[in-house]
């Protein structure tokens, strides 16, 4: 058996695992380690709070706890404009035409302030 046989058979075989595999484990989150998917399992576990400014700017936005409960689960880490090298880690959450900017602790989310995409706030908050 040559060199060019025994790579097939072992191609074949890693296909036919991997098919096993995804089979029997269907809803398994394959790329649970990521890090926008260990920050978002962090913000969604953890319980929340907010600033002054971060309600003020909410109520002038009409925004409700529930707006902001949707975009910490079904919303989407923008870490170019976040700074997880602080401490404690600023996380930019976006959702929507929603801009959310959150301070991440170890068991606390802090929610600092909310605007529009793409437009600065036109709240006189502070």
């Amino acid at each position: 058996m040559n060199f060019k046989q025994r790579l097939f058979r072992y191609l074949i075989g890693v296909v036919i695992g991997c098919i096993l595999v995804f089979t029997i484990f269907p809803n398994y989150d394959w790329l649970g380690w990521t890090p926008g998917k260990q920050v978002m399992k962090k913000i969604r576990e953890s319980k929340w709070e907010q600033t002054e400014r971060g309600r003020c700017q909410m109520d002038c936005l009409k925004l409700s706890n529930v707006d902001f409960d949707q975009a910490r689960f079904t919303g989407e880490v923008n870490f170019s404009m976040s700074d997880a090298q602080s401490k404690p880690p600023r996380y930019q959450l976006e959702h929507g035409a929603n801009v959310w900017q959150v301070l991440v602790s170890d068991s606390l989310i802090t929610l600092l302030e909310v605007k529009k995409q793409g437009q600065s706030s036109g709240c006189d908050c502070k």
